[in-house]
């Protein structure tokens, strides 16, 4: 059949196709449903023609929403497919799936102008388009050029196609005999080159001129011979990898089977001769040991010298075997190095050897720490008890006691004195038993816990270890991390400790272990019956001056550049801003750095300075806050030096006239040194923080107690009031159980007395005027008996601040001073501060923290303290001569006597037991049951 005319018009039977285009001049292959092909066939039967049109349907998600390009392909039937079976069959084929293909050739390009019928056949009017390769004599030869150009790409393309399927590289043959007709050359295009989407074979097919159908195809093929090249590249480079990374498996397969075979031929051989020595690479270094050929041999050296114990030399040694199955690439490899390297840097028998001289190490001590005469003299019968015994067996230590008074300072003076290594651990905040015993191997990124890490930095298995802020662990419901240390602290099993990824025994019970806490309420029971509590309390004033004077100052000045010499250690812990020595050598040495010193300190405190930086700008048990006053003013110091003058607490202002009169006597003098006096420092450091004068706080209703917390001693306000009401009883301040208790029980004393008596002893000078204060001077003896003051009245007791949580027994007395007051309508004695639990009966029951509760009333000036009579032997024992100078103690066996004191007349020795009497009388401090204080 004729090609049809150009530009003629007709109407054909439209066949759309998915995925497909078909050029003219190409004979193809397109796919029909079977009941599509059933309708083709009919329809040609009945038109009696054998040619269709072929139009691509533009890709889309949904076939139902797809539309057709409007230029397509004349295509004819190879033959007539009406002229019976056997020539259908001879242009047909049934797929097997339900469709049908047959073989077609493009005859020309046309152009859909409209459908004339969609179902059940595409009926439409067509276009047939300019099929004609011939062009100006210019244009021909551009077309030329460019289809020129599509053959070299063909060719380099199908030369591609060859090297790959064969997997080898040689010339190709021209194969393929390509046409010279331009229309042609974009239909083998388009048909050939594999993987061009139908948008760029529809571009192709549909450009408005032959030129513009040439350059896309150009295009195409160039970008296809890029994309051929950029895959071999990667191919290339992949295989290359694969290569080499199989060369180096295989060298290392050929090396490991080579160093088995010398060792056997070492164990077979015995003794070897130093020639043959020489004739095995690496077999002997310098000095004469043995060179390991690989990372498996050296470790198994290393763990031959650790000895490790029975078991875990099976477990090192069947961990071992594995290690050299593997290739250093695996994935476990890593995982089992890192395990037999912690197995083999454990310190399972190298120890330091302990020095047990007691006489160094209180030297040591008193040089480290001033004060605290009896927790170093507990330290070192803990020293002595362990060089008689020869062993590590003995109680923990655990250091309790407020922050910034030395108690990790003190576990570094231990390690010194003993000689050995100190590593401490800071548990403040743990919250996982993980984080002390280990993770186990299974888990990605596991690791071993804080104690093997211990042991690990310290390189000896007889350690001081320091388990610094123990009662700061973290608890909940799910988990209980100080549990986990019962195991490493009890001595009858701590010498099988076993960590979860070490999972070994490993023997702890060598290390000596000392714990710090700053409130064993916290602590779990277990856990604090496994461990010695040695109470430290806080520093009296001349002990503060001392540690200012000969460690807190120099050490400041060195860090402000305003005395020579080295700057102290900064990685200390947080009890540790007392300076004492570096490593456990003591601060001896940077004592001796200051003398060796050869200029003079820039900056000089007088001690009356030092004296009253501490009573009237810091109100603390340790030594902190000190440290922080001294360091501002070493940086005033070198700002003065620098010839700059700033006021206190004015943002940066210059000094007034006033200001500048009183410093100018601490201004730089010859030598370049400032000398601090204590009338000095209000214009260094601003206002006092802290006025002794608290008498004024002492009105109606208040009285002042002492207590214990977690930072030290420190005075304890009780507040009460009364007012009409129903008789309640309202207690505010944010307490606890015990001193909400105290505070009922302090009520209840007073209002039995009444109501039980009914009438003043004529004695008890204060009850008689409690009595006339709550029913009148006038009435008779008989008529106050068996009422009570508070019927009517409701009661209402506060113990400012109400944001600091407070409990314990030992505001009793506080409580009953404070609502006698009310009751007698004027202030109790403002120089006396009190603590003791009391009884319902009025007997005064013996507290804790004595020491605590002296020094803080010393430090707020107060000239007088009521203590039970059961504490006497505290005073004798904790508190120096010279506190008890500035502070006079009274010992109380019950409320009646605390009340004669705090109202009644000045100077009655018959209402006050005191030291003397107390001396004189040993039954005073009997045993009576401990009580916790407030």
């Amino acid at each position: 059949m004729a090609p049809p005319s150009e530009n003629s018009s007709r109407e054909l039977l439209i066949i759309p196709l998915q995925g497909q285009v078909v050029f003219p001049g190409i004979r193809d292959t397109i796919e029909l449903s079977q009941g599509l092909y059933d309708r083709v066939h009919a329809h040609l039967g009945r038109t009696k023609t054998d040619t269709v049109g072929a139009v691509a349907t533009k890709p889309g998600k949904f076939a139902a929403s797809r539309e057709h390009y409007s230029v397509g392909t004349v295509c004819r039937l190879l033959g007539p497919v009406v002229e019976g079976e056997d020539r259908e069959q001879q242009f047909s084929e049934r797929t097997g799936r339900g469709r049908v293909r047959i073989v077609v050739e493009g005859q020309a390009r046309m152009r859909v102008a409209g459908y004339k019928q969609q179902e059940p056949l595409m009926l439409a009017n067509v276009e047939i388009l300019d099929s004609s390769d011939m062009s100006s004599s210019a244009d021909d030869i551009e077309l030329r050029a460019l289809t020129n150009s599509i053959h070299e790409k063909i060719q380099v393309l199908l030369q591609a196609m060859r090297e790959n399927a064969e997997g080898k590289r040689r010339p190709m043959p021209k194969l393929v005999q390509l046409p010279a007709s331009p229309s042609t050359t974009i239909a083998l295009v388009g048909t050939l080159v594999p993987q061009v989407s139908v948008e760029d074979k529809q571009d192709m097919l549909e450009g408005d001129t032959l030129k513009a159908r040439l350059t896309k195809a150009l295009e195409v093929v160039t970008r296809e011979v890029d994309v051929g090249r950029m895959r071999n590249v990667i191919t290339s480079s992949i295989q290359k990898s694969r290569e080499a990374e199989l060369r180096r498996m295989m060298m290392q397969k050929q090396m490991h089977e080579i160093q088995r075979e010398l060792r056997e031929l070492r164990q077979r051989g015995g003794s070897r001769s130093a020639a043959d020595d020489e004739e095995v690479p690496g077999h002997q270094d310098e000095v004469g040991e043995a060179e390991p050929e690989d990372e498996a041999e050296r470790l198994a050296q290393r763990i031959a010298r650790a000895e490790l114990p029975e078991e875990a030399g099976k477990i090192a040694k069947r961990e071992l075997k594995r290690l050299r199955t593997l290739q250093p690439h695996h994935p476990e490899y890593t995982s089992i190095h890192t395990y037999l390297d912690l197995l083999a840097s454990l310190p399972w028998t190298v120890e330091s050897t302990d020095r047990f001289d007691i006489r160094r190490a209180r030297a040591l001590l008193d040089e480290d720490h001033k004060g605290l005469d009896k927790v170093k003299l507990r330290l070192l019968e803990f020293l002595a008890v362990r060089k008689m015994r020869g062993d590590s067996k003995g109680p923990i230590l655990c250091l309790h006691g407020p922050p910034g008074i030395g108690k990790t300072s003190l576990g570094r003076s231990v390690a010194g004195a003993l000689g050995r290594r100190f590593q401490r651990l800071s548990l403040g905040g743990v919250r996982d038993e993980s984080e002390i015993r280990g993770h186990r191997r299974t888990y990605i990124g596991s690791m071993c816990g804080s104690i093997i890490q211990a042991f690990l930095q310290a390189g000896t298995r007889n350690p001081v270890i320091l388990l610094d802020e123990i009662d700061k662990m973290t608890r909940n419901q799910m988990f209980n991390p100080q549990a986990t240390m019962l195991e490493v602290l009890d001595p009858e099993q701590n010498s099988t400790f076993r960590d979860h990824y070490v999972n070994t025994p490993f023997d702890v019970s060598h290390a000596l272990f000392i714990c710090t806490a700053n409130d064993s309420s916290l602590i779990d029971r277990p856990l604090l019956d496994r461990m010695e509590v040695v109470e430290l309390s806080g520093y009296t004033v001349e002990e503060k001056v001392a540690i200012a004077d000969s460690h807190l100052l120099p050490k400041q000045r060195r860090l402000h550049a305003l005395e020579k010499g080295p700057a102290e250690r900064s990685d200390r812990g947080d009890d540790e801003m007392l300076v004492e020595g570096v490593d456990g050598e003591g601060s001896g040495d940077a004592a001796k750095d200051t003398a060796k010193a050869e200029e003079p300190p820039k900056l000089v405190l007088t001690r009356e300075a030092i004296r009253a930086l501490i009573t009237s700008w810091t109100s603390e048990s340790g030594v902190r806050s000190l440290e922080r006053q001294l360091a501002q003013i070493c940086r005033w110091a070198a700002l003065r030096l620098q010839n700059v003058a700033i006021a206190s607490g004015t943002k940066g202002s210059a000094l007034s006239t006033e200001q500048e009169a009183a410093l100018a006597s601490c201004a730089p003098d010859a030598d370049g040194r400032i000398t601090v006096d204590s009338h000095h420092l209000p214009h260094i450091l601003g206002p006092e923080h802290f006025d002794l004068d608290i008498a004024e706080r002492l009105n109606v209703g208040v009285a002042m107690g002492l207590s214990v917390s977690t930072v030290g001693g420190q005075l304890l306000f009780v507040e009460a009031t009364r007012f009409r009401g129903s008789g309640r009883l309202i207690v505010t301040g944010q307490l606890g159980s015990v001193m909400s208790e105290s505070v009922q029980t302090a009520l209840s004393l007073l209002r039995s007395r009444f109501v039980r008596s009914g009438q003043p002893r004529d004695t008890d000078e204060v009850w008689r005027s409690l009595h006339s204060r709550s029913f009148g001077a006038g009435a008779p003896s008989g008529d106050g008996a068996g009422r009570d003051p508070f019927k009517d009245e409701d009661v209402h007791v506060h113990f400012p601040a109400g944001g600091i949580p407070k409990d314990g027994p030992s505001a009793g007395v506080a409580v009953v001073l404070a609502l006698a007051s009310v009751l007698l309508g004027r202030p109790m004695r403002s120089d006396t501060a009190v603590t003791g639990e009391v009884t319902l009966r009025g007997q005064v029951l013996l507290v804790g923290g004595i020491r605590d509760k002296v020094l803080a009333a010393l430090r707020a000036g107060v000239r007088h303290v009521l203590l039970p009579a059961a504490n006497q032997r505290n005073v004798l024992e904790d508190i120096p001569a010279r506190i008890l100078d500035e502070v006079r103690v009274h010992y109380i066996r019950n409320v009646d006597e605390a009340l004669d004191w705090a109202f009644g007349a000045p100077g009655n020795a018959s209402l006050v037991a005191d030291a003397s009497a107390a001396a004189a009388r040993p039954d005073l401090a009997s045993g009576l049951p401990a009580a916790a204080a407030a």
